[in-house]
């Protein structure tokens, strides 16, 4: 099969998933007017790997049958890899018209992270299975949601200490040839609309949490896998203008095993808790660069809107309008230098010879996309003013009575006719200022690694010794 069409991927969704969304059962998630923005969004991975101008970054040769495959299955063996990587996920998020695919770039870190795990582990068994679960994802052109964040229940005790067992995703039966699992997994990006999950430990484990030492892979129609998702906004949006592409987006699900059977073969950690945190770095160590990679077009777009509501309100020049778009400029252009001298400087990952961005300055460039996100977004607001949450809607522009009204009252600066402006600030109201906008503060916070994760990293990582050292030669020491 190799590479999938959009429609060949959507078709493939149409499987008998147990998925639900405000209190109903979904019957088809690709025609929810919720979840089909997700579906949309995801399927310009698949679009992009068969337009001609995206060849060059999106596709690949099968290392064994020379078959177009997708790029983001390709093994990170190589220092040129990361910058390669870079490219691509960038590349998506461009041809997604400013969104993130998402559906192969978590689901390939994972990978890679359980290929550096197993490595270092010395276990060929797991080792041949990731490697044989890379290949069918890459031939199959799969798509993969990632399971990492447990529920957790009291987050200052452990796995085994938790009132409730299942707090932790676990292990409650093992055969020959397979295992039974039970819990449930949050926080999964794009899982309605998955082929597969891949599931790995959240953190570090002990000998009493053996049984939550587990990572697998397993198909989202599962018998006993249910997800129930909260909606961000519907793909038909009657309140906001209409733009020349459609809005695009992702939302999550709580994923609830209820007794689930794994084929052992898509088993790729077993009771190993000593590994359990080794395996979440490594992750890590790939999908929270991947994060900062994708959030570069997000950062230029919303740039772009705060400075086209500058022309808009005709306050360009005013100097403290100067100030605060001197500071979305630093914050957006920081974060893609700090993301670009990370790809610059790839390291072999504990000897694993597989390569990861540099991880301190990794960690720098999530830790400060996270940090100032708020205050970016508060920029915006204060550029933009009030009519970000008092704008009248788009119902009320196609009214018959009231467009007049509209057409004279809320024109803008130069160019800006009302019918511009109010598209612009429609468009600003759903990044800066509604449901949506409240989701994508919390998740920069949150995803790929709260602010204490990324400042932990970079006290792991920092050279601390070669700090010491130039000082004690400068003082003599």
């Amino acid at each position: 099969m190799a590479l999938r069409t959009a429609d060949e991927y959507k078709q493939g969704l149409k499987d008998g998933r147990r998925v639900f969304l405000m209190g109903k059962k979904v019957e088809d998630v690709t025609c929810d007017p919720y979840i089909k923005v997700g579906v949309e969004t995801a399927a310009f991975d698949f679009l992009m790997a068969h337009d001609p101008a995206m060849r060059e970054k999106a596709i690949m040769a099968d290392p064994e049958t020379g078959e177009d495959i997708s790029a983001y299955f390709e093994l990170p063996d190589y220092p040129g890899h990361v910058a390669k990587r870079h490219e691509l996920i960038k590349a998506a998020c461009y041809y997604a018209q400013g969104a993130i695919p998402f559906v192969k770039d978590v689901g390939s870190d994972i990978i890679n992270g359980l290929t550096v795990a197993a490595r270092l582990m010395g276990n060929k068994d797991y080792l041949t299975r990731i490697n044989d679960y890379r290949s069918y994802c890459a031939r199959n052109d799969i798509s993969i949601a990632g399971a990492v964040t447990d529920v957790k229940g009291d987050r200052l005790k452990g796995p085994s200490e938790q009132k409730t067992p299942d707090y932790y995703l676990r292990v409650v039966d093992e055969t020959d040839d397979s295992i039974v699992v039970s819990g449930a997994k949050a926080h999964i990006t794009a899982g309605p609309y998955c082929d597969e999950v891949l599931v790995i430990p959240c953190r570090n484990l002990t000998q009493a949490d053996k049984a939550n030492a587990v990572s697998f892979a397993i198909p989202l129609n599962a018998p006993g896998i249910t997800q129930i998702c909260r909606p961000n906004f519907r793909y038909e949006d009657i309140h906001h203008f209409p733009t020349s592409h459609p809005k695009r987006g992702h939302l999550e699900s709580l994923l609830i095993f209820d007794n689930v059977s794994v084929p052992k073969e898509r088993v790729f950690m077993l009771g190993e808790w000593q590994f359990a945190q080794y395996v979440a770095y490594a992750f890590s160590a790939f999908h929270r660069y991947t994060a900062v990679t994708y959030k570069i077009p997000i950062l230029e777009y919303m740039t772009g809107l705060g400075l086209l509501a500058a022309e808009a309100n005709g306050i360009a020049k005013a100097s403290h309008i100067k100030e605060r778009t001197i500071d979305m400029i630093n914050y957006t252009e920081t974060t893609k230098a700090l993301a670009k001298a990370a790809s610059m400087d790839p390291e072999d990952f504990g000897g694993s010879k597989l390569f990861v961005p540099n991880r301190l300055t990794s960690n720098m460039a999530k830790l400060h996309f996270a940090a100032n996100f708020h205050e970016f977004v508060r920029n915006i607001q204060d550029i933009a003013g009030g009519l970000l949450v008092t704008q009248p809607t788009y119902q009320d522009w196609k009214h018959e009575e009231l467009n007049p009204y509209l057409e004279k009252y809320m024109g803008g600066a130069g160019e800006y006719t009302a019918e511009k402006r109010l598209k612009l600030m429609s468009m600003l109201h759903h990044m800066v200022a509604s449901d949506f906008a409240g989701w994508h503060e919390v998740c920069t916070i949150h995803a790929e690694g709260s602010f204490a994760a990324q400042r932990m990293m970079l006290y792991a990582e920092a050279p601390m010794e070669m700090y010491k050292e130039k000082a004690r030669k400068v003082i003599g020491i």
